[in-house]
């Protein structure tokens, strides 16, 4: 599995997740729990890994690009991708 976004939000690993299972590239969330009930340590852990086979590396690259460059009024989430 290859490390394509890190976030420090929860809620926005959640949606790259989405995104990326809803266009048919399998995704993992490693320690996805631990980030949810000690968010305090997500800094502390690295933030929260967003991972994929890496036959699927650079689809999910452009992929979270284009979903993050389509935000609203330009805004970007934070982070950017790893």
């Amino acid at each position: 599995m290859i490390t394509v976004a890190t976030c420090n939000n929860p809620m926005h690993a959640q949606l790259l997740k989405s995104v990326l299972e809803d266009s048919g590239i399998p995704s993992l969330i490693p320690n996805e729990y631990s980030a949810q009930t000690m968010p305090h340590l997500i800094l502390a852990m690295g933030g929260i890994p967003i991972q994929v086979p890496a036959e699927h590396e650079n689809a999910a690259r452009e992929l979270i690009r284009a979903f993050e460059a389509a935000a609203p009024d330009g805004d970007t989430f934070p982070p950017t991708i790893a």
